[in-house]
């Protein structure tokens, strides 16, 4: 992790918060392994903070500092084309072996300047201040693992991998802005590039910044789209390509001197990374950890299926939650401002147990939904069907001759009542949720319309409407910022036990390859995923790889009133006077005062559900607002 601080013309006011107080900020919670600055005058401050994990992040100087160039960087990187990129800058295996990754970046850098990004495959955020260009260029990986955050005005440029290192620096202005706070109340404020703060910017995933004296350029160095068609001689062939890539971007991530975790909920995602990391870890066994959690009534089944058959000889099921006011007080020093997505503090258990074992990598099945394992084959008939594709239409369909004959006339009857598919400007299931969702809501009427925040909540509840290409729908409704901001709340919250997040299924590559593959090779006689399951065949139990949906069973147990206990504690009259602006203070207290009552309800109702989101949304920000207004007064 790290922090920089760029006086960009000699005007900006010194800084006035010393090295250790960033490296307070930046690892709040757990004490750096190792830590070190660059200074030069009032003009820059490089600070850099290492958690060891491999034996090449023990190379790492801290920051770093080429006397030839006189350049210094520092990065939060693991990069997974090393030997590709040492051929590239003609670096012998010998040296190699004794380089860090900042360094592989640094002559990337002074080999390619720019477009160095684009010879880079990994999870890396860094910073490169070039003295004798008087150019700081930082970059991002394609998918938004590691978090940037920046600020930059006329005088100064600021950038941090959290935005509680940003904190106090003066000249860095935090007003808050009122839509994003909107927003978060109806769980629609994840953002590419934007905070709860009016000036503060994440460096979105896939980009690079050129900051000079006179300007600050924001580029794309890479998009997703769709790829040019991969074509193979028979499906047998891209099973096998999919299963070489998958195999790939799963051991490259197994890199490390500490016992590894994976998380393992039983779905056919988190099984295929721990299934795959048993096969293809040197290391003992012993030395690999399952965390899941057992709320489902079959959860417990399928990840002892995988357990067994992999006989890996540590799972850890957690059954109960974490004490909800540490969590959010924990986040907020760790992040600087609320999570967004709630599996960074729901996994908190994994994180807190990981740590006692000395596990320092944790492995996540997250991202086979959006991508590889995609959960929406169920377009491709629509999109064969469109392409007159006729016979491979008929391939696919499940059933005997006659029944995939009449499914094929039913299909082509749908298409013409429905204009080619896209008579409907909402999925209907998802708009209905959303509806009466909206209904509960506690934002003042004149904030929901200042902002827009209806049609942007209802813009959701599209979702797969009118769609039937699998490619363009992955493109446009699944590559979206829920997917770097999870990674960048859970990397967070597991680095502050000093755990690194990893996501094989968010490889580039797997992704590329993807893209790339016809959809039709992910659907086949009614089942979906059918490339991944082909792929993982032998691996992964069948128990799990042909189960045909990810239900789970019925929640066991469920949280009761004691589980909520916290939220009962919230009192309108000591909310944040700023945060009470925002709020229908009078829905509020109703739905407080109702609380009680509503949680004796079913766990599928309505009610229960969102109120209780609703009042947990305005605690966390509540005393998000009352930590910032301590840091000002300080």
């Amino acid at each position: 992790m790290f922090f920089f601080y760029f006086n960009r013309n000699n005007a900006a006011p010194p800084l006035n918060i010393g090295p250790q107080g960033i490296i307070n900020r930046l690892m709040p919670c757990a004490a750096p392994d190792k830590s070190g600055f660059l200074a030069d005058g009032d003009t820059s401050l490089l600070v850099q903070c290492l958690h060891w994990n491999t034996a090449r992040s023990r190379l790492e100087p801290a920051p770093l500092y080429h006397a030839e160039s006189r350049i210094s960087a520092a990065s939060w990187a693991r990069l997974d084309n090393r030997e590709e990129l040492a051929k590239k800058l003609a670096i012998a295996s010998k040296d190699l072996a004794g380089m860090c990754d900042t360094e592989l970046i640094l002559l990337s850098y002074l080999k390619w300047r720019e477009t160095c990004v684009d010879h880079l495959i990994g999870d890396f955020v860094f910073v490169i201040h070039d003295r004798q260009r008087n150019t700081v260029f930082c970059g991002r990986d394609h998918m938004g693992v590691r978090p940037f955050y920046y600020f930059a005005s006329g005088d100064l440029f600021v950038c941090a991998t959290n935005v509680s290192a940003l904190r106090q620096v003066h000249g860095v202005p935090f007003s808050i802005d009122e839509r994003w706070v909107a927003e978060y109340m109806v769980h629609n404020s994840m953002s590419f590039d934007r905070t709860p703060y009016h000036n503060i910017k994440k460096l979105p995933p896939a980009h690079f910044l050129t900051v000079t004296p006179q300007q600050v350029q924001l580029q794309q160095y890479f998009t997703l789209s769709a790829e040019p068609a991969l074509k193979l001689k028979d499906s047998r062939e891209y099973v096998a390509a999919y299963r070489e890539q998958l195999e790939e971007a799963i051991k490259c991530r197994l890199d490390s001197e500490y016992a590894i975790g994976s998380e393992l909920s039983g779905g056919i995602d988190s099984s295929t990374i721990t299934a795959f990391a048993a096969k293809l870890l040197d290391q003992p066994l012993s030395r690999l950890h399952c965390f899941g959690f057992a709320f489902a009534e079959l959860e417990p089944q399928y990840i002892l299926a995988v357990s067994k058959a992999c006989r890996i000889p540590n799972t850890h099921i957690v059954a109960n939650l974490q004490d909800h006011h540490m969590t959010t007080r924990r986040s907020l020093e760790l992040l600087g401002y609320p999570m967004e997505h709630g599996n960074g503090p729901l996994h908190e258990p994994f994180y807190r147990l990981a740590e006692r074992l000395d596990v320092r990598t944790m492995l996540s099945g997250f991202g086979g939904d959006e991508f590889g394992t995609t959960i929406h084959g169920y377009m491709v008939p629509m999109e064969l069907l469109l392409q007159r594709r006729y016979r491979d239409l008929y391939r696919i369909l499940p059933g005997n001759a006659l029944f995939r004959f009449l499914r094929m006339v039913k299909l082509e009857w749908r298409r013409r009542t429905t204009a080619n598919f896209t008579a409907s400007s909402h999925a209907s299931g998802f708009y209905e949720a959303y509806r009466q969702r909206w209904a509960h809501h506690i934002i003042r009427p004149e904030l929901v319309r200042r902002c827009g925040i209806e049609e942007r909540y209802f813009e959701e509840a599209r979702f797969d409407a009118g769609y039937t290409d699998l490619k363009r729908f992955t493109l446009e409704k699944r590559w979206m910022p829920f997917v770097p901001t999870r990674m960048e709340n859970c990397t967070l919250m597991a680095a502050g036990r000093k755990i690194d997040y990893r996501w094989p299924l968010l490889d580039v590559r797997l992704v590329r390859l993807f893209l790339a593959i016809p959809s039709e090779e992910n659907f086949y006689r009614g089942m979906g995923r059918y490339l991944h399951r082909r792929a993982i065949a032998g691996v992964v139990p069948d128990l799990v790889a042909w189960k045909p949906g990810k239900d789970m069973g019925a929640i066991m147990g469920g949280q009761g009133a004691r589980d909520f206990e916290h939220l009962r504690q919230v009192t309108i009259d000591d909310l944040h006077p700023s945060l009470a602006e925002h709020l229908d203070t009078d829905k509020l207290q109703q739905q407080i005062e109702q609380l009680p009552r509503i949680l004796a309800a079913p766990l599928g109702d309505n009610k229960r559900g969102q109120y209780t989101r609703n009042i947990q949304a305005v605690k966390q920000l509540d005393t998000w607002l009352k930590t910032v207004s301590t840091d000002y007064t300080d």
